[in-house]
């Protein structure tokens, strides 16, 4: 995969100003663990020192008078994970442990995802360090963000040259407090009414600075191969690589088309493009109901027969929260529509309006089941395209709670997609390189201890739809940046994470 020029070596980790604590520069030592170093290399026994939050040495070591000593005999032990699209931002301050992506494995989260981030970027980094946090955190800039700064209310439109001018300036505020690129929701108000010129004038600005273009693109079912394109479009008009979010294929109209999506991405790098993409490894996806038609004239009910029909039916969404009526919510169309003696559309139509109509004040969000596994498979052993939960913190999705765990039970282990060190690659060095960390994602000396420990035997998921924040098992023991953040299966308490800061932020 070739990167954009510069990408790697122009982002890293700025440190100047942290306010994050200083733990003390204490020795570790994880002993007689089989090491995956996250590089592609095969595994072997080896001992791994830690020093502060920094790996000394990797290999036949003995333990020094007083120094801790974590027994990793029959366990893995791994970079920590990367999740290369997250919500862990979504109450991160409030709940700063972070429990449910640190059990599956997370040491860092990148977030600012399908066009939203805080805003500034710089008053939200001030404040994680000021909090401290578990995780480390890195953030895309939202163009969705930028476009309500700039159109507030009056989104439902498109952008004259000067509002563009204006949205351009932002993201060049943004990218310099340490933003890694732009990210869009172009299937989410407001990044929905946007143009694709109006996203080129974006992306021209977070190119100046190295960044890279992720993209929620507009359609993931019957247009996603426009939508594919456009992305790529952006990225070479913008001068800058791209990344398909969470990529999937899920309307009927497309399935079984996989291979021609990865040909697509293929043809684009032979050009001279950089487009890569991360997944989430289940067949279901969580959004809000309204991306099930490509409009939002909620009042066709052809639209939603056919919307219904290309995800498998009524039966195959599932309302996960649901506001206004509590009964409900865990439901799916086809089991209220039964309980309420109504049609399945009337239904949908009446969950949109209670919840997006004119002065709506409820909330609602759908599980979806409506992709294929075969799909699924290859875009998760591809070799360029990396792992993601697209979960937050509290999920009512499994994904936010076991997608780590998930690839490694169920793709590795069970039904051999891939091996440990491939799987492994892809969930740290993979998307250290992309994102510019550049002492993570690899178990070597002189790089952060970003660490976590598995039982290849063991390691699954445990969370479903129904008990979504189920925590994995056979994961035991997660160091991020030296420090225990999970010991023996326990929340330590421990909040040594960091603010992991493109290399353009300018530190005042």
């Amino acid at each position: 995969m070739r990167l954009h020029p510069l990408l790697s070596s122009l982002i890293v980790l700025s440190l100047a100003g942290s306010a994050f604590p200083t733990y003390a520069q204490n020795s570790t030592l994880i002993s007689g663990g089989t090491v995956i170093d996250g590089s592609g290399a095969k595994r072997r026994v080896a001992d791994v020192r830690i020093v502060g939050d920094t790996i000394t040495a990797v290999g036949k070591l003995k333990a020094r008078s007083g120094e801790k000593v974590i027994d990793a005999t029959g366990l893995i032990v791994a970079p920590g994970f990367i999740d290369a699209h997250s919500h862990a931002d979504g109450g991160l301050l409030e709940d700063p442990d972070a429990e449910t992506q640190v059990r599956q494995g997370i040491a860092t989260s990148v977030v600012g995802q399908d066009g939203g981030s805080h805003f500034p970027l710089k008053d939200w980094f001030t404040e994680l360090e000021a909090k401290h946090v578990a995780l480390n955190i890195a953030s895309f800039v939202g163009h969705g963000t930028v476009r309500g700064q700039v159109t507030g209310k009056e989104y439902k439109r498109v952008t004259t040259p000067d509002e563009q001018t204006q949205m351009a300036a932002l993201v060049d505020q943004e990218m310099q407090s340490g933003g890694l690129g732009l990210s869009s929701g172009l299937e989410y108000d407001p990044g929905f009414y946007s143009t694709t010129e109006e996203l080129i004038a974006c992306a021209k600005a977070a190119a100046k600075y190295h960044g890279i273009y992720i993209s929620h693109v507009r359609d993931e079912g019957d247009k996603a191969f426009e939508s594919f394109k456009e992305l790529i479009t952006i990225a070479q008009k913008g001068g800058l690589p791209a990344q398909i979010s969470h990529i999937k294929l899920d309307t009927s109209p497309v399935w079984n088309k996989a291979p021609d999506v990865l040909t697509l991405m293929a043809e684009a790098r032979k050009r001279g493009q950089d487009i890569s993409a991360d997944v989430y490894p289940y067949t279901y996806w969580q959004s809000t109901i309204i991306v099930l038609i490509p409009t939002r004239d909620w009042s066709d009910r052809k639209a939603w027969e056919t919307g219904l029909a290309e995800v498998g039916g009524p039966e195959h969404v599932r309302l996960t929260t649901y506001t206004p009526d509590e009964a409900w919510r865990g439901k799916t169309i086809a089991e209220i529509a039964a309980m309420t003696g109504r049609d399945p559309i009337t239904v949908v139509q009446e969950i949109v309006q209670k919840t997006h109509g004119e002065g709506a004040k409820g909330s609602e969000s759908v599980v979806v089941t409506a992709m294929l596994e075969n799909d699924l498979d290859r875009f998760i052993a591809a070799p360029g395209i990396m792992f993601c939960t697209d979960g937050g913190l509290h999920p009512s999705h499994p994904r936010g709670a076991g997608s780590f765990p998930r690839l490694l039970g169920e793709y590795v282990r069970t039904r051999h997609l891939l091996t440990f060190e491939e799987a492994i690659h892809k969930a740290t060095a993979l998307p250290a390189k992309r994102f510019g960390f550049v002492h993570r994602g690899q178990i070597a000396r002189g790089m952060k201890a970003d660490i976590v420990l598995f039982d290849p035997n063991t390691v699954q998921d445990m969370a479903t739809v129904a008990t979504p924040t189920a925590p994995p098992v056979g994961l035991p023991t997660v160091l991020i940046n030296g420090v225990l953040v999970l010991e023996n299966g326990r929340i330590t308490g421990a909040h040594p994470g960091m603010v992991l800061r493109h290399v353009s932020a300018k530190q005042n």
